[in-house]
């Protein structure tokens, strides 16, 4: 089983902002894959979305023959996937103020995804900032934190056999 931390952040909402994505195998202390994009102008919801959908093409171009835990610490991102965008989907993308559904372009592009029959991942929450290592990896992708990044790596003393940073630290973002 595979394990996908994914987070997102946003400095001002909107703002500048990034989404984190880390592949971690605690067993191996080593991260498998890892992914981080900026943006110039983004929500903290839209980040989150952008690294989830991310995180689901990970697990299932990568690991399409294995099942892969999603975790998110966005209440927003793991609801919505649960009840919400089946919901939505019924009701013509309209929210219950039958209004567009916020978003509307990542929401729907991450409904072709958990919409397909039966698919190698599940999406499930976790406590951000809580320690865990896959979670404060992401999140310091996800935030821009080079040094964050760096400290929980060498402190943990983590091995990756891949290392993909889309967009490197940016020091003019978050």
């Amino acid at each position: 089983m595979i394990k996908i931390y994914v987070d997102g952040a946003s400095k001002g909402n909107p703002g500048p902002g990034g989404s984190g994505v880390v592949a971690y195998d605690s067993k191996s202390n080593t991260i498998l894959q890892s992914y981080a994009q900026y943006y110039e102008n983004t929500t903290n919801n839209q980040a989150e979305l952008k690294a989830l959908i991310c995180a689901i093409q990970m697990a299932k171009e990568k690991w399409s023959n294995e099942f892969c835990i999603i975790y998110s610490d966005s209440a927003y991102c793991v609801n919505m996937c649960d009840t919400w965008i089946h919901n939505w989907a019924n009701n013509g993308w309209l929210n219950s103020k039958k209004q567009q559904v916020e978003n509307y372009d990542l929401v729907r592009q991450l409904y072709k995804y958990i919409s397909q029959p039966e698919p190698n991942f599940d999406i499930q929450k976790i406590k951000g900032h809580s320690g865990e290592i896959g979670n404060e990896l992401a999140d310091a992708l996800a935030s821009n934190n080079e040094k964050k990044f760096n400290d929980i790596i060498e402190k943990n003393n983590i091995k990756y056999s891949v290392y993909d940073l889309i967009g490197n630290f940016s020091k003019n973002l978050i």
